[in-house]
């Protein structure tokens, strides 16, 4: 059975990211983050085939090309606007 126990101190935040999903960027918030994952609020549509368990990426910078490395993560949950990740 999958342990949804939150691992880890979660931060507050409300910086812009980008979530990497089948080599497209969609722009986001990051709403909080610790050292297990991140929750991110969409301020574009994300989506809709996306499911609990796919690999993605998040990149904590709102421009790819200054970004200094890609967050491994996959899908934990997500609901309308809310995407909740964990990191590998």
């Amino acid at each position: 059975m999958y342990d949804v126990t939150r691992h880890g101190l979660r931060v507050s935040c409300s910086d812009k990211c980008l979530l990497v999903y089948d080599g497209k960027n969609y722009p986001c918030i990051l709403e909080n983050i610790s050292i297990s994952g991140a929750l991110l609020i969409c301020t574009d549509p994300f989506p809709k085939r996306m499911n609990a368990g796919e690999i993605c990426g998040l990149l904590l910078c709102s421009d790819p090309t200054v970004c200094p490395g890609e967050y491994k993560s996959k899908v934990a949950r997500h609901d309308a606007s809310k995407i909740a990740l964990q990191f590998f």
